[in-house]
């Protein structure tokens, strides 16, 4: 039994909609595992009131910190007074904690570095040739902007981003071409055919009659096929990406290895994403 007492420290996990979000799960067993006395909460708030709701649960003292998921990671750019460096790049936030002066909210954005730690442990990175390889990201919200700017940071030698909203897709990849000269970034189309990895960083594959967020026809068996989404731990496009002979990267493995990057935000570093994975939270 998870009790909520007036010395828990909450932590509100904010989406529209939000029954998809495993942050209560996973970090909720973590807590009370560690004998930790706080507990994350999901919220369903609607975009027109999301910026107001931060600054009003962030006054609140028991309130240690802000999950956020989607759509609102881009607008929490808005939400907070101080963006990190990482999060400016991208233009999305998607953890929210109070500086050192307990007043300034920062907004940090770590999906990405949790991607490629993913990626790292399920996919081998040794063996994956960062300097030639080429990546198509699907999505440029805030998840898509994270991982995108995560694999320039690793100098992966071409990211191609595509998103319906063009415009946004767009300014996403000059800001990244920008900061990252050395990795060719452009707008590409939906198709896998050609690609090292594709990521699927769309809310397509929530609902088991969604769409194909991409073409995997003519996918190379070498190709590394990647899905950001933990509604479903198996979506369509991986478990089409399985039968192609793919390799694949699950949404919850991204999950498990951000959780000690809130947790240090948080203020409880030092912890391992085994530490998550030993509990079979999700």
């Amino acid at each position: 039994m998870l009790d909520i007492t007036g010395t828990t420290r909450i932590f509100p996990v904010i989406g529209w909609p939000v029954e998809q979000v495993k942050a209560p799960t996973l970090f909720n067993a973590y807590f009370a595992h560690a004998g930790i006395d706080a507990r994350v909460i999901p919220l369903k708030i609607a975009p027109h009131l999301y910026k107001d709701a931060v600054r009003m649960l962030m006054s609140m003292e028991n309130v240690g910190g802000i999950f956020v998921s989607i759509p609102h990671k881009p607008m929490s750019m808005e939400a907070v007074d101080q963006p990190t460096s990482r999060a400016l790049l991208a233009g999305a936030c998607n953890a929210i904690y109070k500086a050192a002066d307990g007043q300034t909210l920062i907004g940090d954005l770590i999906d990405g570095e949790g991607f490629v730690r993913a990626f790292d442990r399920t996919c081998g990175s040794t063996s994956f040739n960062w300097a030639n390889a080429h990546a198509l990201v699907v999505g440029s919200g805030g998840v898509g902007c994270a991982v995108a700017a995560s694999l320039a940071t690793r100098g992966i030698g071409h990211v191609a981003i595509y998103d319906t909203r063009l415009p946004q897709a767009e300014a996403l990849r000059a800001r990244l071409q920008q900061a990252f000269p050395e990795t060719e970034i452009v707008i590409g189309k939906p198709q896998a055919e050609g690609y090292d990895l594709v990521v699927n960083s769309t809310p397509l594959g929530m609902n088991p009659d969604d769409p194909l967020p991409l073409d995997l026809s003519n996918v190379s068996l070498s190709c590394i096929v990647a899905d950001c989404g933990m509604k479903t731990e198996m979506t369509r496009l991986l478990t089409e990406a399985q039968a192609h002979g793919c390799r694949i990267q699950k949404g919850r493995e991204m999950m498990i290895e951000q959780a000690p990057l809130y947790l240090e935000l948080f203020g409880w570093p030092g912890v391992s994403s085994d530490d998550f994975r030993v509990l079979g939270a999700i």
